[in-house]
């Protein structure tokens, strides 16, 4: 006689769609926004809207959305280095019902194959802990924004890195700064 398994209580992984934002229908596109004004407790539109277009990771439980992950390209600079290619990752959300379920994680570990060709992953934390049991640190020294010609200082933010195949040596400590763009700066 074979033994019978407990029900287990922790969820199937989600299956994982990836998709450009061109590539999502009007449907699509209103459906993720919901997700992510729900998870945030806003209005997310006018946060997509100043992102523009870039990819999409959408989690789904027995077909119903449940998660998302974007990324958009940014040009993070240390100071005295040159600007990297930087996959940044923006509007991570998962349902308010299937949080703390692991589709967060599956989704940013599903995302970082995705993203060889970059030379850096970075992103503005709503929560640290969710990104640092997966590697992500968070980058120590001051940070800016290029704009004009000059910098604007940030002080009031923080960005966590994940280091990618491409990425060279860095120093966390240094000075840091991406590209002036309208909304969140990072």
């Amino acid at each position: 006689m074979g033994a019978e398994s407990a029900p287990s209580s922790v969820p199937a992984p989600p299956a994982i769609e990836h998709c450009r934002s061109t590539e999502l229908t009007d449907t699509l596109a209103a459906a993720v926004r919901t997700l992510c004004d729900a998870a945030y407790g806003t209005a997310t539109a006018p946060f997509f809207a100043s992102l523009g277009s870039g990819d999409h990771l959408l989690g789904r439980r027995q077909g119903a959305l449940v998660s998302h992950l974007m990324w958009v390209p940014r040009w993070l600079q240390p100071a005295g280095q040159r600007a990297l290619r930087t996959a940044y990752v923006e509007m991570v959300a998962t349902a308010p019902a299937a949080q703390r379920q692991g589709y967060a994680s599956a989704l940013l570990e599903h995302f970082v194959p995705l993203v060889g060709d970059y030379e850096l992953a970075a992103l503005c934390p709503a929560t640290e802990n969710l990104y640092a049991r997966l590697g992500w640190r968070f980058w120590r020294g001051p940070l800016s924004a290029r704009k004009g010609g000059g910098l604007v200082a940030t002080p009031d933010e923080r960005v966590m890195i994940l280091p990618l195949p491409q990425t060279p040596s860095l120093d966390l400590d240094l000075p840091l700064s991406v590209e002036w763009r309208r909304g969140e700066v990072w």
